[in-house]
């Protein structure tokens, strides 16, 4: 392209010499009419008019060229600016959707935490109930002989008939607690 607007702009320079050493001796004047008007001029004053509309020619071009590229490059800011915030959409999205899944994961641990120590209070109840019916069936053994019942569960050893029955130390429910805890 800049070869070829090279090569234009000597050939419109060659052209303009030749046409002023062409005229340049005349001493004549040449009647032109147009537009229902009516002059007479020197053929120099043409060839300057000609060089003066030709030129306004290529300044009209240049500034609608000018007016394209612009155009052109207004589209493609646009074009460019749509998807940018079409990608800040999808990031603020999707930033969005983060937060809204740690909020969830947060509630999530807050409840288990909750449960959790729900829990840990049930278990320190059930061990205070253990540990008073524990208190009570101690008491209990203090202030009454063992039964035949009591001998059959292995809460008693020894025959109540021939009156060796005593408490025995351990009770299975006991000892079996025993066994998990070690």
């Amino acid at each position: 392209m800049v070869l070829l607007g090279i090569i234009l702009l000597l050939l419109g320079a060659g052209l303009g010499i030749a046409a002023f050493l062409g005229v340049r001796d005349e001493t004549g004047t040449v009647q032109l009419q147009a537009l229902g008007f009516s002059r007479d001029s020197h053929p120099l004053e043409l060839v300057a008019v000609g060089a003066i509309a030709m030129l306004l020619v290529a300044l009209g071009w240049a500034l609608v060229a000018a007016a394209a590229r612009r155009r052109a490059r207004i589209r493609r800011d646009e074009r460019e600016a749509e998807r940018l915030a079409g990608l800040e959409r999808t990031a603020e999205a999707d930033r969005l959707e983060q937060e809204r899944r740690f909020d969830d994961a947060s509630l999530r641990d807050e409840d288990l935490r909750s449960r959790e120590s729900r829990l840990d209070e049930w278990a320190e109840e059930l061990d205070a109930r253990e540990r008073e019916v524990a208190r009570l069936e101690d008491a209990y053994k203090q202030r009454v002989d063992p039964s035949v019942a009591d001998v059959v569960t292995g809460r008693a050893e020894g025959s109540v008939s021939e009156g060796t029955a005593h408490w025995a130390h351990t009770t299975p429910r006991r000892q079996a607690d025993d066994n998990t805890s070690t």
